[in-house]
């Protein structure tokens, strides 16, 4: 097994800041023969599975994940797991080296995707649709996640990506013992002059910085969002720690950028006790699959090994663990969330923003180039 470096689980909490069911589940009361039949073709995927004798698999580097997703090997031990742990951006230098020699070393992929994927990776046949592999009764079943099966999958064709994790991306927080709800309880609000050189955000001009102004582009026009970036005399931070450090002294009461497990992390030291997430409706709530996304590589390897291995993370059990150890939330109803201050319901899930979809990935190039433009 191959593994880079992983990070602690304080490192973790400070670095997390990403329809109709086509394939319902078969009734409960199915035919007795079909049951049968499908457990015998399943007993055959998984002898096909243990021939082929291994997995390979590009995933996060970090611990907690790295051993939920380990926890694989004890389920099926006869399946040699490598795991290869590094972020996105390593993942996609690796890949497009590897495909410049016709190497196609990887089964799968576990990370956090971004715009490229949509329009780069999945159009240059990184990658094959996963969706044909995903057939188990209990993670087919539409009724089983939020959102239902379909709204997993985060690309244009929904079958190359699919999401199982979810949480709320707080993009603003507000310090409300310096600034009650009665005076901003809204996007609209943040164009007040009265926030004027009050506002810290992560520098937008740095790639995956850019959330709020996505938001802001998508929520409110072109129009309002070039005016909190032009007039609104911005504090930028270069780092989350930077900004980690202005939130717990109270140096800016508006600021965007940490993720719901910092603010937690700072409320557990006893710092910045009534700094919320402001509380937006559903349709300008954000939320992210962090490093909650699975893909299947092109010309994987051992497609059968790859197949058991995502029908068995998307389980009940593999997704209770995931949650529990990396305080993190699945998309599944049936897990209790692992971070319950992130928890995203069902309506916000369905009429709410992801940064993470294909959807979104034209809209947050428009927003990287405005900031750039704007914030000379």
């Amino acid at each position: 097994m191959t593994d880079t470096s992983f990070m602690s689980r304080r490192a973790l909490l400070a670095g997390m800041g990403a329809g109709a069911g086509a394939l319902a589940a078969a009734p409960l009361l199915a035919r007795p023969a079909a049951a049968a039949a499908g457990a015998d073709d399943w007993a055959a995927t998984v002898a096909a599975a243990e021939a082929e004798g291994k997995l390979t698999l590009l995933g996060p580097a970090i611990q907690p994940y790295r051993l939920s997703i380990l926890e694989f090997q004890k389920a099926y031990p006869k399946i040699q797991f490598e795991y290869t742990g590094g972020t996105s951006p390593e993942f996609e230098a690796r890949l497009r080296n590897e495909r410049r020699v016709n190497l196609f070393l990887w089964d799968l992929m576990v990370a956090g995707v971004s715009g490229s994927v949509y329009t780069e990776q999945i159009p240059a046949g990184w990658y094959d649709p996963i969706r044909p592999l995903i057939t188990r009764p209990g993670v087919v079943d539409d009724a089983a996640w939020i959102g239902g099966f379909e709204g997993g999958f985060l690309d244009a064709g929904r079958t190359h990506v699919f999401a199982f994790q979810a949480g709320l991306q707080n993009n603003l927080n507000i310090d409300r013992a310096q600034i009650p709800e009665a005076e901003l309880s809204s996007l609209d609000g943040l164009l007040d002059p009265k926030w004027a050189g009050r506002i810290a955000i992560l520098d937008p001009r740095n790639r995956g910085s850019g959330h709020l102004v996505t938001l802001l582009l998508s929520a409110l026009g072109e129009e309002k969002t070039r005016a909190f970036l032009a007039d609104q005399k911005l504090v930028l931070a270069g780092s989350n720690r930077q900004l980690a450090d202005w939130v717990a002294q109270g140096a800016y009461p508006i600021t965007s950028g940490l993720s719901p497990s910092e603010i937690a992390t700072l409320h557990e030291k006893g710092l910045a006790r009534e700094v919320r997430a402001l509380k937006t409706p559903p349709a300008q709530t954000a939320w992210t699959p962090g490093w909650g996304a699975v893909a299947l590589l092109h010309k994987a390897p051992h497609p059968n090994a790859a197949k058991v291995f995502v029908n068995w993370l998307l389980s009940r059990e593999a997704q209770a663990d995931w949650a529990k150890r990396g305080f993190v939330n699945s998309r599944r109803k049936d897990v209790e969330p692992g971070l319950p201050i992130s928890a995203i319901d069902e309506q916000s899930f369905r009429e709410g923003i992801t940064f993470n979809a294909a959807a979104t990935a034209e809209v947050a190039q428009r927003a990287f180039a405005l900031a750039k433009d704007v914030l000379r």
